[in-house]
């Protein structure tokens, strides 16, 4: 049955992706003349999305100090959050970045090795913390609250732009219910990604060359996925000119170009401290044993690992083997089902964010990864319009998923 599936799920997200690819494709290339749908009037305030994201945020943000507090005896809420949390995720290692930068001394401990995360995070606490009244430990938590607000109100304008409100507040709650929605509050990248993503779009959209294009830099900035945003703009841009004749203005140019800058202005760090600029994939490589390869291959190999480790390491093959086949699984399946729906700027971008991420050679964050590609739960309220028992299930399926991943997260179970 395991080499049934180590053949046939493979198949099928290639399936998916070669399906999704083509419309993409013809319709970037043979556009239809119907563009982005007029605003319309009435438009409900963005900041009742905000209030709703801020609450979600602050209901979890709660919980984790509750939970922190209850776990152990600590002379402190920081302590009890440090032990529970910092400790045992990525967080650590951009408070750490955020207090001391980079370098290839010890600082901290494995200092030389913290190439392989962006700057833009550690550089945001660091600006906001530059007379040092702050604690870090409590920045980082507490920043997450107006960073998802952002991305929040970013992705509900967009989607609004160019669907519907109906669709609009659907998206945004899927969103905050997702499985691995947690950590958009957790001192992590997701919520800051999220954010710039979807107003860069949406500053491209309205045509803010000069805004789009910051904001394109920082993005580049905060992941490596950041750069795909000008495949994304070059996409918008090309299938606009074919469907109105008209080419982009020379202002759209380092619009569409901002992105990649941001991803080189990283390569650079590594130049300048390294004298090499990949050398974040020489440590990821060493370190970790991770680089590019192939999305199939990462579901073939989960598969066999969720096999091996089934009765003496558990844990591991539900949370790091199942959740990344299923989430893989899913989000190519969204994509593909959603293909003639979403903007094909969009699904482009989302193909190739998924091909990257997700073909990782030791993939333990999918859903983590998956959670802040914005086109998927765009993709999900499109197909869901007009089904509105359909969208109670899934929501209600959603939402438990969520609860039992955030427990997992919260019980130190292999979740990163």
């Amino acid at each position: 049955m395991l080499e049934f599936c180590r053949i046939l799920l493979p198949l099928v997200a290639v399936l998916c992706f070669l399906w999704a690819a083509w419309n993409c494709a013809v319709r970037v290339l043979f556009p239809s003349k119907a563009g982005v749908a007029p605003v319309a009037t009435g438009q409900t305030p963005l900041w009742k999305p905000a209030l709703l994201c801020l609450g979600a945020g602050l209901v979890v943000q709660l919980l984790f100090v509750i939970w922190a507090c209850r776990r152990g005896t600590y002379d402190s809420v920081l302590e009890a959050l440090e032990a529970q949390f910092y400790g045992n995720t990525d967080a650590r290692h951009y408070l750490d970045l955020a207090a001391y930068g980079y370098g290839t001394g010890e600082a901290f401990p494995e200092q030389y090795l913290m190439i392989v995360f962006f700057p833009l995070f550690p550089g945001l606490l660091r600006l906001l913390n530059v007379f040092g009244w702050f604690d870090y430990r409590i920045l980082a938590l507490v920043v997450q609250l107006p960073l998802f607000c952002a991305a929040g109100t970013g992705l509900f304008a967009l989607v609004r732009r160019q669907y519907d409100e109906k669709t609009a507040w659907r998206t945004l709650v899927l969103l905050v219910i997702s499985p691995a929605s947690v950590f958009f509050w957790a001192p992590m990248t997701e919520s800051l990604f999220l954010a710039l993503s979807v107003w860069y779009i949406m500053a491209l959209q309205k045509g803010y060359w000069g805004r789009a294009a910051g904001l394109g830099v920082l993005a580049g900035l905060t992941r490596a996925p950041g750069g795909l945003l000008s495949g994304l703009a070059f996409l918008y841009l090309f299938q606009n000119w074919r469907r109105n004749g008209k080419r982009p203005p020379v202002a759209s140019l380092p619009a569409m170009l901002a992105p990649a800058l941001g991803l080189g202005l990283y390569f650079g760090l590594n130049a300048a401290i390294y004298g090499r600029w990949d050398q974040y994939s020489v440590f990821q490589w060493e370190h970790w044993g991770q680089k590019l390869g192939l999305f199939t291959d990462t579901i073939r190999y989960h598969l066999s690992y969720l096999q091996l480790w089934w009765d003496d390491n558990r844990s591991a093959a539900v949370w790091i083997c199942l959740a990344a086949v299923i989430c893989i699984m899913l989000a190519f399946g969204l994509l593909a089902a959603a293909a003639r729906q979403l903007p094909a700027s969009w699904l482009g971008y989302g193909l190739a964010y998924l091909v990257v991420v997700m073909g990782a050679t030791w993939l333990i964050s999918g859903p983590r990864y998956a959670v802040a590609l914005f086109c998927l739960p765009v993709a999900l309220a499109a197909l869901l319009r007009g089904h509105p028992r359909v969208t109670w299930g899934v929501a209600s399926a959603l939402f438990a998923c969520n609860v039992a991943y955030t427990i997992a997260y919260l019980s130190h179970q292999p979740i990163y």
